[in-house]
């Protein structure tokens, strides 16, 4: 009955919810194209690969999320110069800028488009057409249903997808038929899943919406309800019509509707009426949030009642699993309870994982009773049972008395509810540990790195305080090696000492013209050379004997004049 490969198989027990995180590692230039290499990581695990893209594949993406009505930071385009490198370089942190806004982004993050833009290997096949062909096959041994057309976009998970049908029974009445694969946290046998599918279907209670029919397989299950013509309780809060794209009614409304305090208590009360119901008999609803709720006839029901015994993952799975103290089915159910009961009272959705501060005009009761659930106190200590919600003065006075419901789960099923409860919880802790061990891990490189940081540039400062040192010294022997003088207190310069050369000879005498009778003398010796002083400059030593010449120390020399011719 499968039409699934056991590929395909796998592929489907991959939780969508996990978070994807994306790094723009590099841009390279291909064939006159800029390419961007792309690390993407799914979670906290170590599974990461590659995707290249092109600015043109990031302008497609955006365009398909266009209907959201956000203003997503998508850098502009260019006509000339985009092989810069400049420019690249600018382009991929804009471009970083942008996937981080959208992973950032719950209803952006969960799309299709963008799960298909950075993990091709795992949603790139059609999940409309593999759903209709599972759908095409019950039909074949059901020939009262007949499919009209399909619901593209309908709702936030991938592999959900729904159908306008009709019957041939009640032509004028119209119905929506979901196909949902099977989920990470499905571990039932296809006999038990089978019981439950069978016993849920059947139920009949004043808070929880009928269905028209039920069935599952080893892949998926299919569910057929009464459409619903106002919608869900989110379709209500954000003004919308039920038909359109879940990115164009919930992406960026236009207005919200809070609903009012009266309202808020009856609806809170019945929606945890329902939850006791299932609680008490080995089930759990798993992704309660204000789609999975509608008002019909006045009162508040539960839609999607499946989810549990399906295995699929919350909505708000990416709050909780940073919550150590959310630890069971019960927890879960109890935490996205307090998220659509600050929904109702505000009219949009928490976009935080705790909530502390609250409106000053919220009623007393009602910011109690949201304190008790979604404060950090509260996420650090453990959240409130739904009995204790139920006994809440909040609810306490609230209205609503159900009569008893016949249903009965088999013993032998309770025990296989139980276990299949035991392993959902401990993937759940096991993600949670891994997550913790990432942070620890992540804050330990940081400090790593803070630690390296810190050397390096202790280690540069040493370095130029070493140059410094080596440059000082060379300053101050050039400094010895130049005959300058230094200052005495007096303000006058003193010139190092050296040897005094010895003394001239004394000029000679001024001879009496009339005695002269032969040529001029001839010059005097020259100056003796002064012997340079090895720890003294040769400059400063000629210096001082210029400046100590005297004509009075000169020797009285005679002149002998041999001149003269002999007779």
């Amino acid at each position: 009955m499968s039409a699934f490969s056991s590929n395909d198989r796998k592929k489907m027990m991959l939780d969508d919810t996990q978070a994807l995180s994306c790094t723009i590692e590099a841009a390279e230039n291909v064939q006159g194209h800029t390419v961007y290499i792309m690390k993407v990581q799914r979670g906290a695990s170590d599974s990461s690969w590659q995707v290249t893209r092109r600015y043109s594949d990031f302008d497609a993406l955006n365009n398909m999320l266009l209907s959201s009505g956000l203003d997503i930071p998508l850098p502009p385009k260019k006509m000339f110069g985009k092989l810069e490198r400049e420019f690249v370089a600018e382009r991929q942190q804009a471009l970083q800028v942008y996937i981080n806004f959208v992973l950032s982004h719950p209803l952006l993050s969960s799309s299709i488009h963008v799960k298909k833009f950075l993990d091709p290997n795992n949603y790139s096949f059609n999940f409309v057409e593999t759903s209709l062909q599972h759908v095409s096959m019950v039909f074949r041994s059901e020939p009262e249903w007949e499919i009209v057309e399909p619901l593209l976009d309908f709702g936030w998970r991938i592999r959900k997808q729904y159908f306008s049908i009709k019957s041939k029974n009640e032509a004028k009445k119209r119905f929506i038929l979901s196909w949902m694969a099977l989920g990470p946290d499905q571990y039932l046998n296809e006999k038990d899943l089978a019981s439950s599918v069978k016993l849920l279907g059947s139920i009949q209670h004043p808070y929880i919406q009928p269905i028209s029919m039920s069935c599952v397989s080893s892949s998926g299950g299919l569910v057929i309800y009464d459409y619903l013509e106002s919608g869900t309780l989110r379709d209500i809060l954000c003004n919308t019509k039920p038909r359109l794209p879940f990115l164009k009614k919930y992406g960026n409304p236009k207005a919200y509707n809070a609903f009012e305090l009266p309202k808020i208590r009856i609806f809170g009360h019945q929606i945890l009426i329902a939850l006791k119901f299932l609680h008490d008999r080995g089930f759990f609803h798993g992704s309660v949030h204000s789609g999975n709720a509608a008002i019909v006839g006045g009162k508040c029901k539960l839609l999607d009642i499946f989810n549990g015994i399906q295995g699929v993952s919350c909505l708000l799975r990416p709050y909780f699993i940073h919550l150590k103290k959310i630890q069971t089915v019960e927890n879960i159910d109890v935490y996205c309870f307090g998220h659509l009961l600050y929904e109702m009272a505000f009219g949009s959705p928490l976009s935080a994982n705790t909530c502390d501060n609250l409106p000053s005009n919220t009623a007393p009761e009602l910011r109690s009773v949201l304190l008790a659930i979604l404060s950090k106190e509260a996420l650090k200590n453990g959240v409130p049972s739904i009995s204790d919600l139920l006994q809440h003065p909040f609810f306490a006075n609230a209205s609503g008395e159900v009569e008893k419901v016949h249903f009965k789960v088999p013993t032998q099923l309770k025990e296989s509810l139980r276990k299949a409860r035991e392993l959902t919880e401990a993937r759940l802790k096991e993600e949670q540990k891994s997550i913790r061990h990432s942070k620890r891990l992540s804050k330990f490189q940081a400090q790593l790195s803070c630690d390296d940081e810190k050397k390096k540039r202790s280690h540069e400062r040493r370095k130029k305080q070493n140059l410094e040192l080596i440059n000082n010294a060379s300053s101050e022997r050039s400094e010895t090696s130049t005959p300058t003088g230094t200052a005495n207190s007096n303000g006058h310069i003193s010139t190092p000492s050296s040897p005094q050369p010895p003394p001239p000879p004394p000029p000679p005498p001024p001879l009496d013209s009339s005695k002269a009778t032969g040529p001029p003398p001839p010059p005097p010796p020259p100056m003796p050379a002064a012997v340079p002083n090895e720890s003294s400059g040769g400059r400063a030593a000629l210096l001082s004997s210029i400046q100590g010449f005297s004509k009075n120390a000169l020797k009285k020399t005679e002149t002998k004049d041999s001149s003269a011719p002999k007779v």
